[in-house]
């Protein structure tokens, strides 16, 4: 029997006052927007980022050699709290994060931010992915923002189960036995053959999430038109539909309890995900060290996560910002925070460093990087509409509902198009 517990929902874009904020800040304060000719008045810098969004070695690295850096660790709603610094026109940072869920918020009014091309970032830019660079540049070519992380997708497997199960255990052996999702449901058969308890994915609504990273398309398109019955969702939710109707999908929450317990007990022996999700298992399930390995993941590459720096507008020394831009994403940061936080490296000049391949002792010995390092580089450029998230979200509402109240999946499609359609309408 399937374990049903409350589960994440999307996150809901937050669109009130986003074109006024820039006029907000400019009559607030007394600095001009965007002025670059104003020395910095102290030689001081002030920098906003995440728990977890920067490496601490890093970050303390950097500190160390910029006098007068001053980071702030912001817990809670990120986004809101640099919306309310925008709008009030005080206390905003030199140099913030911007996660990569909100960059398409934040594309809406670029004159709240320094467009980075004007700046000297020719000795860098060309090592970054370019779909990436897309998720932070605007219609007209304006760059917003530098990616600290990307989040390259695999399948993070026990070995020593697959193993029992009578089943392939090396990466590429498994990855081959997984390539399509057929082929990957059909595996996730044959291991409830050994442990009839056991599962392939952890939710519908997760599942169908990573299959939506997998498409070129989202919810919304360049122009506005609504995709949500396109083929790319449809074919999202049928698979996540098929993989529950073949009792391979858990129904708990994603990280919660259930899910360490789960995890622990090799009930689930397959987890899908972003490099960083290599972090969530480590701390969750320490005692399972050296029986995980990775490999592709099934279906094609797919990218979850992954983050950026920007410089504010109202930054008035921004040359020293990117200074300490360039700093914290020097190749050897990078693979530090990677080592570190599970970030996978931006910056693709960071996998040549000789520690990122040295092998992991959690997956026994294997060098994942190698594994996250080839979906990336296969990764499809995707448009991020600022409404997305308030779109999707009723098929995250409808999945659930099929999940923990049995609700027919046909009707629970045919309200979930209804309730997206409106949300975008109504947006």
């Amino acid at each position: 029997m399937r374990i049903s517990t409350s589960r994440g929902r999307p996150q809901v874009v937050v669109y009130a006052a986003i074109t006024t904020l820039a006029l907000g800040l400019a009559a607030c304060t007394s600095d001009p927007v965007g002025s670059d000719d104003e020395p910095a008045s102290d030689g001081s810098l002030t920098m906003w980022i995440w728990p977890g969004g920067l490496s601490d070695t890093v970050v303390k690295t950097v500190t160390d050699d910029t006098p007068g850096l001053e980071t702030s660790v912001i817990g809670d709603d990120f986004k809101q709290k640099l919306l309310t610094s925008f709008t009030a026109g005080a206390d905003i940072p030199d140099i913030t994060g911007v996660k990569g869920e909100d960059m398409p918020f934040f594309l809406q009014d670029p004159d709240l931010f320094t467009d980075l091309n004007t700046l000297d970032i020719d000795d860098i830019v060309g090592e970054f992915p370019e779909w990436k660079l897309a998720e932070a540049t605007t219609p007209d070519g304006k760059l917003l923002g530098l990616p600290i992380d990307i989040g390259p997708a695999g399948l993070f497997y026990r070995e020593d189960i697959l193993k029992k199960a009578g089943l392939p255990t090396d990466p590429d052996e498994v990855g081959a036995a997984t390539a399509t999702y057929e082929d990957y449901f059909k595996f996730g058969e044959e291991l409830q053959k050994a442990d009839p308890d056991s599962y392939l994915e952890v939710s519908l609504g997760g599942f169908f999430g990573k299959v939506m990273g997998q498409s070129e398309t989202k919810f919304v398109s360049p122009d506005g038109e609504f995709l949500g019955e396109s083929d790319a969702v449809r074919n999202a939710w049928d698979l996540s539909i098929e993989a529950w109707d073949r009792g391979l999908v858990a129904g708990i929450g994603d990280g919660s309890p259930d899910w360490a317990s789960a995890v622990n007990a090799g009930k689930l022996p397959t987890l899908s995900g972003a490099a960083w999700y290599a972090g969530d298992i480590k701390s969750n399930a320490a005692d399972t060290s050296g029986k995980w390995r990775v490999t592709q993941m099934p279906g094609g590459p797919a990218n979850i996560g992954g983050s950026f720096l920007t410089i504010p507008a109202a930054t008035k020394d921004k040359e020293a910002a990117l200074k300490v831009i360039k700093e914290l994403l020097s190749p050897e940061n990078e693979a530090v925070m990677y080592t570190e936080t599970g970030n996978f490296p931006a910056r693709t000049t960071a996998l040549d460093e000789p520690a990122m391949h040295d092998g992991d002792d959690f997956f026994g010995g294997q060098d994942t990087v190698s594994v996250f390092e080839k979906a990336s580089e296969n990764m499809p450029t995707v448009y991020n509409s600022p409404l997305d998230n308030e779109v999707a979200a009723p098929y995250y509402t409808e999945l659930s509902n099929v999940e923990t109240a049995g609700k027919d999946p046909e009707q629970a499609w045919a309200d979930a198009v209804a309730a997206a359609k409106e949300a975008l309408e109504s947006a």
